[in-house]
């Protein structure tokens, strides 16, 4: 039997997520863990409004590759019915070592 448990988000896990989302190159999904980085996550202030400015596909698509990158990085795994699918190669940053 599986466990399930309820995924739960700090404030740091959701500014990682958004530096994430707002963010549409590698170069700067780089930066978002470089201290010195100018998209440097922990800079992030959540209680400061964003335009979006986006096709509702580019947004899908963006908020897809933020949280299966972001997942891939905390190191979960995603099954369905048998097939594990990969997390790093879904978010389009194959090859990415978790951290």
């Amino acid at each position: 039997m599986t466990t399930r448990s309820k995924i739960v988000l700090t404030d740091e896990d959701l500014r990682e997520i958004f530096a994430l989302f707002s963010i549409p190159t590698d170069y700067e999904r780089q930066q978002v863990y470089d201290e010195g980085g100018l998209h440097y996550y922990r800079r992030e202030d959540l209680s400061s409004e964003y335009s979006l400015t986006q096709e509702k596909q580019e947004f899908a698509e963006d908020a897809w590759r933020a949280v299966t990158y972001f997942l891939h990085r905390k190191g979960f795994v995603l099954t369905k019915e048998g097939t594990e699918y990969d997390l790093a190669a879904s978010s389009g940053c194959a090859g990415e070592a978790k951290r």
